[in-house]
């Protein structure tokens, strides 16, 4: 399995642009999977200095309902003429992010393109295929964040705390291995992982994502006790971890010292093999 990181905040050279978001191209040996796409076409760009055609792109995720994960779905839709997009069936509520404890900003879905016949909206717990599955309705209660309290969804006129039902993540199977990849990770990455080992009845070798440490509303990070207690527990799994985007550099930083080498980092251009 190859992974492509063609848009993160952060970049390996100037060849390759930057934005708040995140989207990663995974060759598996049956697949060529989009995973989120940024928030506009930057990551068509990119893929093309990296060689991906994205017009090859079988199969789409978008991981939550918020613009920098799906914003560039108009975009693709352009230049893909085949892949079917998986999208949790409440991506497309209104979301929003909270400013200065009064003001409101959309951060939301397209929602024009909700009723385009490639989209696909999943459950709780929806089978692509033998070596794909996604999967949210996340309940857990450990490391619950405090950046989400930030984020907003509507609901009529009424303005709710996000409740992240809108989340999913993505399950690989391939070669004896699991591989989970989440978005934000907004339901906190413990209790993702640990709702994912009960599907698959077994353990992750490795876990892709954003931990959302980072608020880029408020330039705050979660508290450095927080993330200690989060890197131990993290540290006690035989996981390989791969973060990005949501993380922020110093937390990503705090949780390299607990973690060693199990803790990496993508950044726009990087391209692992698993």
């Amino acid at each position: 399995m190859i992974i492509s990181t063609l848009l993160e905040n952060t970049t390996i050279s100037r060849d390759y642009k930057t934005k708040h978001g995140l989207s990663l191209h995974i060759q598996t040996n049956e697949h060529k999977i989009l995973f989120d796409l940024g928030p506009d076409d930057t990551f068509i760009d990119n893929a093309k200095n990296l060689n991906i055609d994205i017009g090859e792109v079988d199969i789409v995720v978008i991981s939550h309902g918020h613009r920098d994960h799906g914003g560039g779905l108009e975009s693709f839709l352009k230049e893909n003429s085949k892949a079917k997009i998986y999208i949790n069936k409440n991506a497309f509520q209104p979301h929003y992010s909270k400013l200065l404890n009064f003001m409101k900003h959309y951060i939301g879905l397209n929602q024009e393109l909700k009723n385009n016949d490639r989209i696909i909206l999943t459950g709780d717990d929806y089978i692509i295929d033998d070596n794909l599955r996604l999967f949210s309705g996340v309940n857990g209660n450990k490391f619950i964040l405090d950046s989400n309290k930030s984020l907003l969804m509507k609901e009529g006129d009424e303005y709710l705390q996000d409740d992240f039902k809108h989340e999913q993540n993505l399950i690989i199977k391939e070669n004896n291995k699991h591989i989970l990849i989440s978005g934000c990770s907004h339901c906190g990455v413990v209790n993702i992982i640990e709702r994912g080992e009960k599907l698959i009845r077994g353990k992750f070798n490795t876990q892709i994502g954003g931990l959302h440490l980072y608020n880029p509303i408020s330039k705050k990070e979660e508290s450095l006790e927080f993330i200690k207690a989060l890197g131990k527990n993290l540290n006690d799994r035989n996981i390989n971890y791969y973060t990005c985007h949501c993380t922020g550099i110093k937390a990503f930083n705090d949780l390299r010292e607990i973690l060693g080498i199990k803790m990496n980092y993508l950044s726009t251009g990087k391209i692992i093999e698993i």
